[in-house]
């Protein structure tokens, strides 16, 4: 089976990744890369969830090619984050260190929520955002189904989604990571709402997530290739 390298090193992205795929079944070996060695951290400091997830994907690909990995292999990266329209679209590509370089979930959602009371606002519409990255290790361009193939070099090719809804001071769920108990959305996947996206089950979430429909393009994509 043809391998597919995981370039995330979010423990979170990579259960939601790995579910998805073995829900479709396609011919394809997962791996995260620092399961297959002392994979590098890629350094996160450009201004576009694209640029984030094409450093990454680059990164690891050269890293798997200077250790001999098939050029056919696939590498995959995924970069997000959510953008809150009152805050002018932040955190956005800071999601994950918008209360600082070390924070945790707890602390960025403490930030977030703390930003918008200095606007004396409880809530504000907001989306989800996903771009994943796809590379073969050689660079060898790949035209898959209802990708954005090409816009950022002949190497990469993207799938880019959105999920709206809205950030409220209200926490709800205990599933889900990072916003999601403050990011609400209407009724989803079965699930009635308003709700949060931290009150979905795996599955509910992963049916109407930003992730879900970027990962369901990319599984389309690669059922016609495989």
């Amino acid at each position: 089976m043809r391998r597919l390298v995981l370039a995330s090193g979010n423990a979170h992205k990579l259960v939601e990744l790995r579910a998805m795929f073995a829900a479709a079944g396609l011919p394809f070996t997962l791996h995260a890369a620092r399961e297959l060695g002392p994979a590098p951290t890629i350094a996160e400091d450009q201004d576009s969830f694209v640029a984030h997830a094409a450093l990454k994907a680059r990164g690891i690909a050269a890293w798997l090619r200077g250790r001999g990995e098939a050029g056919e292999t696939l590498v995959l990266a995924d970069d997000s984050g959510v953008c809150v329209d009152a805050l002018g679209g932040a955190p956005g590509v800071d999601s994950a260190v918008f209360a600082g370089p070390q924070a945790d979930d707890a602390a960025n959602n403490a930030a977030l929520l703390a930003a918008l009371a200095e606007r004396g606002l409880t809530r504000s519409p907001a989306h989800y955002v996903c771009v994943l990255a796809l590379r073969r290790v050689d660079g060898e361009p790949m035209q898959l189904h209802g990708s954005d193939a090409h816009a950022v070099g002949p190497d990469l090719t993207l799938f880019t989604a959105r999920w709206h809804g809205e950030i409220r001071c209200e926490r709800a769920g205990a599933a889900g990571f990072g916003y999601d108990p403050y990011f609400w959305i209407p009724a989803c996947a079965g699930a009635q709402g308003p709700t949060t996206a931290a009150a979905l089950t795996p599955a509910e979430k992963n049916a109407c997530s930003h992730r879900g429909l970027a990962v369901r393009a990319l599984i389309a994509g690669l059922a016609v290739m495989a």
